[in-house]
């Protein structure tokens, strides 16, 4: 699959890798919620990026969505939500990732997190 934005592989189609409590049929509709997400791998080699989403407890009153991101030259990223409802589960896991991208990035970079002086 390829990303329309600028002909480039999908990141998130290619490496997402669906474990314990997902379907190969809810791929398309995870794909889609994780856009965003494939945005901030960009920078990435997109063969070096590895994202694993798995649920324990589906459906259940302790159901547990977590996203794992493995990226070179770091430690692995973990985002967990317990929301009872699948697609805000997701959309908390998408967020809390990119929130964990950005400050990666910035601890990487940090000249890029000061104000611009004009």
């Amino acid at each position: 699959m390829t990303d329309a934005t600028n002909g480039q592989p999908d990141v998130i189609d290619e490496r997402l890798i669906l474990g314990t409590g997902f379907t190969e049929d809810e791929r398309p509709e995870i794909v889609e919620r994780f856009v965003p997400l494939g945005k901030r791998l960009r920078s990435y080699s997109g063969d070096s990026v590895e994202l694993r989403l798995s649920v324990k407890n589906r459906g259940g009153a302790e159901q547990r969505v977590t996203l794992e991101c493995l990226l070179p030259r770091a430690e692995p990223l973990v985002a967990t939500s317990s929301q009872p409802d699948m697609p805000a589960a997701l959309t908390e896991v998408r967020d809390d990732l990119i929130h964990q991208l950005d400050k990666l990035k910035t601890k990487r970079d940090p000249r890029h997190d000061r104000p611009h002086r004009p």
